[in-house]
């Protein structure tokens, strides 16, 4: 759950804040919104599998993408086997962490537009004349986003902030194709971890997690919709 659990941090800071500050720029009137709104959502209709594969590929260590450009502007030092465990045991924290935070940022670029879309949705319902009012009292930008866009937008919040935390404690099709949950399980999450149950033919100890696994999503859905109808009440 530690894997699971720091990807989904991942996704609930970086990803949502990203999602929600592109949300505010394409609610404005900008120019060529519509455009930027495909281009958004490019990424969540692309296929896990391949995803994952081509950016298994940027990270490699000896051809990789990454490592490559990262020699062209001169600090090739920082070159490494981003999905693999090559250094020593002396940083044996950066070799546990290193991949499963390639396999985060991935997770959040396919991930954000979801919650784009879902975002701007939610601002595009809020009645324009409210903001007209509030600029005709004085009220600045950070006044108007406070007091009126965030207060409205709560209940799309929360329904984002549920459905990441489920896609991303369920979320293995990416990590099948760019670590297969390696080095050393550092980047394995409950649904590998059932996957490879059901291989070694442990198949009552599978369904076991899987029920386990199952309540506990219901139950941290359940309780974030408690705290959003307390903080609405509020």
């Amino acid at each position: 759950m530690g894997q699971a659990g720091y990807i989904t941090l991942w996704a609930l800071t970086f990803q949502n804040i990203l999602a929600l500050l592109l949300a505010l720029a394409c609610d404005k009137a900008i120019k060529a919104g519509n455009v930027y709104r495909v281009i958004f959502f490019i990424p969540p209709i692309l296929s896990a599998i391949v995803v994952g594969l081509v950016w298994w590929w940027i990270y490699d260590g000896n051809w990789g993408l990454l490592n490559q450009w990262l020699t062209n502007i001169g600090f090739g030092h920082f070159a490494h086997t981003w999905l693999g465990s090559t250094i020593d045991e002396a940083s044996m924290a950066f070799v546990r962490m290193a991949p499963l935070t390639c396999v985060a940022i991935v997770h959040c670029w396919k991930g954000f537009g979801w919650a784009f879309i879902i975002l701007l949705a939610g601002l595009q319902s809020i009645p324009r004349n409210f903001y007209d009012a509030a600029r005709v009292d004085g009220a600045d930008s950070w006044q108007v986003f406070w007091r009126i866009t965030f207060p409205i937008l709560i209940p799309v919040i929360v329904l984002v902030v549920i459905l990441t935390i489920l896609g991303s404690m369920q979320g293995f099709v990416l990590i099948l194709a760019m670590t297969h949950g390696g080095p050393g399980y550092f980047t394995e999450v409950p649904v590998t971890r059932i996957l490879t149950s059901m291989k070694d033919g442990h198949f009552g100890f599978a369904c076991a997690q899987s029920l386990i696994f199952g309540l506990i999503l219901l139950a941290l859905s359940f309780s974030q919709l408690r705290i959003s109808r307390w903080v609405q009440r509020g």
